[in-house]
């Protein structure tokens, strides 16, 4: 049901053109959705014509999809989009009939109508497509408002407030008594579009650089994954040569990250904790084989040798930005509490507390463990070394809790028996705790969602 008798039919198909426009433009936002700038011409084939209007430019603008999509694909879409504009359009002229119709209902009452159509719009279009997505793609209907309503959200105030303003202007000057003629009523909604063309562009641009940056970060989490399976490769290799780095990173990841958790560290600590314990030694691939099992106290070069493991580890990891906190906890694993360590000498505190943590942790698997130059100690007689040197080479505090936790456990877990590094790595909190990687949808799995 049209507005007003002085309604310009050419005005209609301009914008239908906008629409098929638009769609035919659609942005991929990835993981099966697609977002596009319809809402404007959906809104105001409802505002200007009716109903019935709004539901062919819907329904007419999803063609575009169909060499893409499929028939039968397209025209599921095709009926959403009508529901939702059909709807709209029957909401917004029902009420604004219901205030003596185009012509006499002030302008303020107009403003406020649109604006609930508008917000009526997308409301029924988040209902209505979140089942679509969720069948078509198997996303969560949280998701796809984070990932393609949420963040279109200014963009949707943009083109509703352009919308109110058209709409009256065309009250204005189209049906109102002796109101201009159709050719001009055309001319007039094509000069309102003209900036409208330069926002939708924005809207394209905008959606497109956000889409390019997910694709960036999915692919700088994919090295980041690829990177630690290397680093994962390289303490393999260390084992293959030492025999004993691998169970001992593991170990010591079980012990560290137990200590971390019974000193209440955050979640993202204790991750850290268990990661920077599995690669702490991944330095030493750069030692010569014949240093790492040399059967008797190492001294001079070879034991400088040994210290540069934890610069040669921190250079490994912060090649990588997202493992700049690891690199770090790597670096000073071997200082002393009383500043007798290195690579740099740092004292107390000062000495980041995962270092601390894996210092403790790493010292009693050395102790407990059978080394080149000597057989292994037992566990009595190296909780006693910890406690002896608690202060001067341990923090006293982890020691404590250290010892805590050991006294709760068998034999076997104070050994380190049980310890499997493979099995913790690919466990490993911290992987957890990066986002999983997007799925790349293939063509023709997008599901429109949603008409901004």
């Amino acid at each position: 049901m049209p507005l007003g008798s002085n309604f310009s039919w050419y005005g209609f198909v301009v914008l239908l053109i906008v629409g098929l426009f638009t769609e035919k433009y659609a942005v991929r936002l990835g993981r099966g959705q697609e977002v596009s700038a319809s809402f404007l011409a959906y809104f105001l084939s409802a505002a200007l014509v009716g109903p019935l209007a709004s539901f062919v430019a819907a329904v007419a603008s999803q063609i575009p999809h169909a060499r893409r999509h499929g028939i039968e694909r397209t025209a599921s879409y095709a009926a959403a989009a009508g529901i939702v504009s059909g709807a709209t359009g029957l909401f917004y002229v029902g009420l604004l009939h219901e205030f003596n119709g185009p012509t006499n209902t002030p302008a303020v009452a107009v403003a406020a109508i649109g604006l609930a159509a508008g917000v009526l719009f997308q409301g029924i279009n988040y209902a209505v497509f979140i089942p679509v997505g969720w069948l078509r793609t198997g996303l969560r209907p949280g998701t796809i408002w984070l990932e393609g309503f949420q963040p279109f959200l200014p963009f949707h105030f943009f083109f509703l407030a352009i919308s109110l303003g058209l709409i009256y202007i065309y009250r204005l000057y189209v049906l109102r008594p002796g109101g201009v003629s159709m050719v001009y009523s055309t001319l007039l909604i094509v000069l309102c579009l003209l900036p409208v063309l330069g926002l939708i562009y924005a809207f394209r641009a905008f959606a497109h650089e956000r889409e390019l940056s997910r694709h960036n970060a999915a692919l700088a989490l994919r090295n980041e994954r690829l990177f630690l399976q290397a680093v994962k490769s390289q303490v393999t290799a260390l084992d293959v040569k030492d025999n004993y780095t691998a169970r001992h990173s593991a170990a010591v990841a079980l012990w560290a990250t137990d200590i971390a958790q019974a000193m209440a560290l955050s979640k993202h600590e204790q991750n850290i904790t268990h990661l920077a314990s599995l690669v702490h030694d991944v330095g030493k691939i750069g030692v010569p084989d014949e240093v790492l099992n040399f059967p008797g106290r190492i001294t001079g070069e070879a034991w400088s040798l040994i210290e540069a493991h934890c610069q040669n580890g921190h250079k490994i990891l912060k090649t990588i930005d997202q493992f700049g906190e690891l690199a770090e906890v790597i670096l000073y694993h071997h200082e002393r509490y009383d500043g007798s360590g290195y690579p740099v000498g740092l004292v107390g505190e000062a000495i980041p507390l995962i270092s601390r943590i894996i210092c403790v942790a790493d010292s009693y698997s050395a102790m407990v463990s059978d080394r080149p130059y000597r057989k292994a100690l037992s566990t009595e007689v190296a909780q006693g070394e910890l406690r002896t040197h608690a202060g001067r080479q341990f923090d006293p505090v982890v020691v404590d809790y250290f010892l805590k936790v050991l006294a709760e456990h068998d034999l076997a877990y104070q050994r380190g028996e049980l310890a499997d590094f493979d099995l913790e790595f690919s466990s490993d909190r911290f992987l957890r705790e990066l986002p999983a990687e997007p799925v790349e949808e293939e063509p023709g799995l997008a599901a429109p969602v949603p008409n901004s």
